[in-house]
C-alpha cells in the first residue's frame, strides 16, 4: 500500500479532509499533500506549502527544545526550581518544582477539567489558575500529560531571553535551519493554511485551535503548548538536524547527549516511557515497528512526528481532523500513522 492509497482510504472515511505527509530518509526530505483544505469540492487542494495548526508538537518545536538550548548555553539548569524564573508561582510545591519535571510531565495540577475549559469560563483568570492551582502530588513522583508544564516552560524561555517566544524561537531555531514556513503567527489566507475547526463565528484559521492558547493569543502572548503553524517539510529539516547529533551544515544546535536524552527514558522507575521534552510511548507506533529507541511528538488536530534515530527514518503527519468538529475518538488518525510506520519503519 503507499502513500497515496493510505491518504485517499483516510479522506474517504473522513478521517480528515486533507492531509500533508513528509519522510525523512538519511538526508532526503520528501513532502506530498493529499486532499483538500476542507470536505466542500470546491476548496483548495493541499500542497506541501500549506499550513497547518500543529497543536502540541509545539511543546518540542519549539519549546520543551529551546529549554534544553537554554540549559546547553547555560543560562539555567535541569534541577533549577522554576520558581527562581516564575516567581508568580504559589502552588503547593512550589520550592520543588524543577525544570525537570516540566521536561517530563510530573507536574500535576489539581484541575477538574482542563485548561481550555479555565480559559472559556474565566480567561483573564487563565495564568492565575496556572500559578495558584494545588498540585495533586509532589513534583517528580507521577505522569501525567497536560499542556500545564509546556505552558510554565514557554514563560521561562521568555523571562530568560527577555523577548516573547516567538521571536526566541525565530532566532534560535526557524531562521538557521530555514524553516521558512514556520510560524507563531502566519499571514491569515485562507487559501494556504488549513481551518482547524468550524464554529459559529466561521472557521479557526491561523488561530489556536487549541482554547487556552487562543485566549493568551488574544491577549497578546505566545503560548508554548499549542499554536505553532508549520509543514511537514519544515519539521523535518529540525528532525533532521536532531539525526546528526544535533548539528546541521556546521552550526551545532545540541550536543549529541542532549540529543541522546530526548529518545532515553527519564521516567522508568514510575514505569513510564518519556524522553527529555519528548514523547518515546510506544503508542506511538504499531508493536515490533521501530527500534526501542524512537520517539516523536502528538498533536490534537491530527499531526504528528515520528522519528527512528537507529533507521535515521523519519515521518510527519499533518491534517486538520479536527475540522468541521473533533471526533469523539482518535481512533482514524492513529490508525493512518499505525500504518505509514508499517510502511515507512521497517527494518532490514
Amino acid at each position: 500500500m503507499s502513500i497515496d492509497e493510505i491518504c485517499r482510504e483516510a479522506i474517504a472515511a473522513r478521517t480528515f479532509p486533507g492531509c500533508q505527509i513528509g519522510v525523512l530518509r538519511g538526508d532526503e526530505i520528501s513532502v506530498s499533500g493529499h486532499g483538500r483544505l476542507t470536505y466542500d469540492a470546491g476548496a483548495a487542494a493541499v500542497t506541501d506549502e500549506t499550513l497547518y495548526d500543529v497543536a502540541s508538537v509545539t511543546k518540542s518545536i519549539p519549546t520543551n527544545s529551546l529549554i534544553l538550548a537554554l540549559i546547553e548555553q547555560g543560562k539555567l539548569g535541569l534541577d533549577d526550581g522554576a520558581v527562581e524564573y516564575l516567581p508568580e508561582l504559589r502552588n503547593q510545591y512550589r520550592d520543588q518544582i524543577l525544570i525537570r519535571h516540566l521536561l517530563t510531565y510530573t507536574v500535576i495540577l489539581d484541575l477538574p477539567t482542563g485548561l481550555a475549559d479555565v480559559a472559556r469560563d474565566e480567561p483573564s483568570r487563565l495564568l492565575h489558575t496556572v500559578f495558584s492551582t494545588p498540585l495533586k502530588a509532589p513534583p517528580g513522583e507521577q505522569f501525567y500529560y497536560t499542556n500545564t508544564p509546556a505552558l510554565m516552560l514557554g514563560l521561562i524561555a521568555e523571562k530568560i531571553c527577555g523577548k516573547p517566544l516567538d521571536k526566541v524561537a525565530e532566532e534560535m531555531f526557524f531562521a538557521p535551519l530555514e524553516m521558512k514556513r514556520t510560524s507563531f503567527k502566519p499571514r491569515r489566507d485562507i487559501n494556504s493554511i488549513a481551518p482547524s475547526e468550524l464554529t459559529e463565528d466561521g472557521p479557526v484559521i491561523g488561530e489556536p485551535h487549541d482554547g487556552s492558547a487562543r485566549v493568551l493569543r488574544r491577549m497578546g502572548m505566545v503560548a508554548g503548548h499549542a499554536g505553532l503553524f508549520s509543514t511537514a517539510g519544515d519539521l523535518l529539516k529540525f528532525v533532521r538536524m536532531l539525526m546528526h547529533d544535533g548539528s546541521w551544515e556546521g552550526r551545532g544546535f545540541f550536543t549529541p547527549e542532549t540529543v541522546m536524552a530526548m529518545h532515553t527514558n527519564q521516567l522508568e522507575r514510575l514505569g513510564n516511557q518519556v524522553g527529555l521534552g519528548w514523547e518515546m510511548s510506544r503508542a506511538l507506533v504499531p508493536d515490533g515497528i521501530g527500534s526501542p529507541n524512537l520517539f516523536g511528538k502528538t498533536g490534537f488536530t491530527g499531526c504528528s512526528i515520528v522519528a527512528d534515530p537507529e533507521l535515521q527514518t523519519a515521518f510527519v503527519i499533518l491534517s486538520n481532523r479536527t475540522y468541521p468538529r473533533s471526533p469523539e475518538t482518535r481512533e482514524g488518525i492513529v490508525a493512518v500513522r499505525h500504518v505509514l510506520a508499517r510502511l515507512l519503519l521497517k527494518r532490514k
